[in-house]
């Protein structure tokens, strides 16, 4: 049964590498021309640490290669901003890799998540946030001063407003958007029956 979560030939391995790159520069390029203040170009970045590879380590060089490409991509194509957080999706690669990955795939392997795992899950997401956050805020701000084009910068500005330093605003920024709605989006694609009957 596990062979069928895993994606470990040539073949399998660089399609769902491609899709998962596919993945974060659709995703980011939405959020980022509607101007949503969240981030969603890590999905692919998190599919592929749980999905390929067969071991962790091979997940988090493969996972990483995806969000550095796709990053790569979408500075090409429409936001050269994001250049300064490819470490960020190194290390949302690196935690997907080697504490996601193991979780998730047992769950899934055993079924349904039940609520006692859907709250874990949860707050799995809630730590790659801030995981997120750590990695990102100092570029945010000391490099971009809290604002970077796109709609997180909206909080930024808020927290700014209401009194708290620039640092603070960036780190609770990218806490705010990253990673939860990544994760939860890639939990809600591959949990549950939908998954089960699609493998």
């Amino acid at each position: 049964m596990r062979n069928r979560l895993e994606a470990n030939g040539p073949t399998s391995v660089a399609t769902i590498t491609a899709l998962c790159i596919a993945l974060n520069v659709a995703l980011g390029t939405i959020v980022y021309l509607i101007k949503l203040p969240v981030y969603l170009d890590a999905v692919g970045t998190i599919a592929a640490a749980v999905l390929v590879g067969s071991t962790r380590t091979k997940g988090f060089l493969l996972s990483s290669i995806v969000g550095s490409i796709s990053f790569i991509l979408s500075v090409m194509a429409f936001n050269p901003v994001l250049f300064f957080f490819i470490p960020t999706q190194i290390a949302i690669a690196a935690f997907s890799s080697y504490v996601i990955r193991p979780l998730l795939r047992s769950y899934v392997l055993d079924g349904l998540l039940t609520s006692r795992r859907g709250a874990l899950v949860l707050g799995l997401g809630v730590v790659l946030g801030i995981v997120a956050a750590v990695v990102s805020a100092p570029f945010i701000a000391y490099q971009f001063g809290g604002i970077t084009g796109s709609g997180a910068s909206l909080v930024v500005a808020l927290l700014l407003k209401s009194g708290s330093t620039l640092f603070q605003s960036s780190c609770l920024r990218v806490d705010f958007g990253a990673g939860r709605q990544d994760f939860a989006a890639y939990t809600r694609s591959c949990s549950g029956k939908g998954y089960a009957a699609a493998h």
